[in-house]
């Protein structure tokens, strides 16, 4: 039996957000953070899925059926169990003891933190941490990350909280042959004057004789401060990008030179095209040619290797404006305006702050 867990119990100190952190959208996908931190993991691998709340957020927010919503999407909601428990835990390592008890969990577990997202084939679930390397990213709160030391064969030597002993760091995914045995080492140190990390469980373990091996990630973003997530999200946006003067040399319907045999200008098609290449970026083009023109204009796209995701057509051949709320979970100026002058081919110049 193969189990996933997260941890949703504990505190969040770090987000001043007035939801839980792991409830903040995801600014692409618009899943919960929970859930898009392991939409690249083979959720295939697992017999069921554990998910551990609290129940005064389920009281308060009332999300349970958007989270089953989810998880259908995701097509894992039958293998998909939600625990909530009646209060907070210490730390994730009493999370998943709990979660253990409450639904008898047996056999290989992997927990998986709700505040981070990497990339891994998950093909065997003994017992390991998942790692990446200070090399592999650019911005990370290394004072908060666990640090792994290791052999040439990947096997784990040591494992220390909130000190850099090593480049290799722990990327919040950590295996276990036995949920029996979790319990058991968290059972015999729980004891201590302080909060017990997943870390500490498997360093008591190690020093009983177990091993973990390293597994190495890729993709890594940090979620686990609100500096860090605010910092992911900004890479995210949607542009609306007019097609004549802008994409194309301006043409009418009206008058020479007519629809379809504008010139493309290259430059701001390939400013345009990178950000639809980033995927982190929803184009979509917005025209005042008639809806009667669609079919036209679509292969003349296409033609010039225009990519986008949704066509807008019919509007008024007029001023436009763009009116969008802002809020903490997306900040003030929620919508940005850019005025380029017709046919002119320094868009990219406009877009570099975005």
């Amino acid at each position: 039996m193969q189990n996933l867990i997260m941890p949703m119990a504990g505190k969040s100190s770090r987000f001043n957000t007035t939801r839980p952190k792991w409830m903040l959208t995801h600014p692409y996908s618009g899943n919960y953070m929970a859930l898009a931190s392991i939409s690249k993991l083979s959720l295939s691998v697992f017999d069921n899925l554990y998910f551990v709340f609290l129940q005064k957020h389920q009281e308060e927010f009332g999300f349970q059926t958007g989270f089953e919503n989810q998880l259908a999407q995701l097509g894992v909601l039958s293998k998909s169990k939600l625990i909530f428990l009646r209060q907070e835990t210490e730390s994730p390592a009493q999370t998943i003891d709990e979660a253990i008890k409450i639904a008898d969990i047996r056999g290989k577990i992997y927990v998986k933190d709700s505040d981070s997202y990497f990339e891994l084939e998950i093909l065997d679930l003994e017992q390991c941490v998942t790692y990446c390397t200070l090399e592999q990213v650019d911005l990370i709160d290394a004072k908060s990350k666990s640090y792994i030391q290791m052999d040439k064969f990947s096997t784990i030597t040591n494992i220390v909280e909130k000190q850099v002993v090593s480049s290799n760091f722990s990327v919040g995914g950590y295996g276990f042959s036995s949920a029996a045995e979790f319990s058991a080492a968290y059972e015999k140190i729980r004891k201590n004057d302080r909060e017990i990390y997943i870390s500490d469980v498997i360093f008591h373990m190690m020093l009983s004789g177990a091993q973990f091996k390293g597994v190495k990630a890729s993709g890594y973003e940090d979620w686990g401060t609100l500096e860090s997530w605010e910092l992911y999200c900004k890479q995210f946006n949607t542009l609306f990008v007019d097609i004549d003067g802008t994409l194309i040399e301006n043409t009418s319907s009206l008058f020479e030179p007519y629809l379809g045999t504008g010139k493309p200008i290259y430059e701001n098609i390939k400013a345009i095209n990178n950000f639809y290449d980033s995927n982190k970026s929803s184009i979509i083009l917005v025209t005042s040619r008639p809806e009667s023109s669609r079919d036209e204009t679509i292969i003349e796209l296409s033609k010039h290797n225009i990519r986008y995701h949704k066509l807008i057509m019919g509007l008024p051949h007029a001023k436009r404006f763009l009116i969008n709320d802002f809020s903490t979970s997306n900040p003030f100026p929620s919508s940005i305006s850019i005025n380029l002058p017709r046919n002119s081919s320094n868009l990219e110049e406009y877009l570099h702050n975005l």
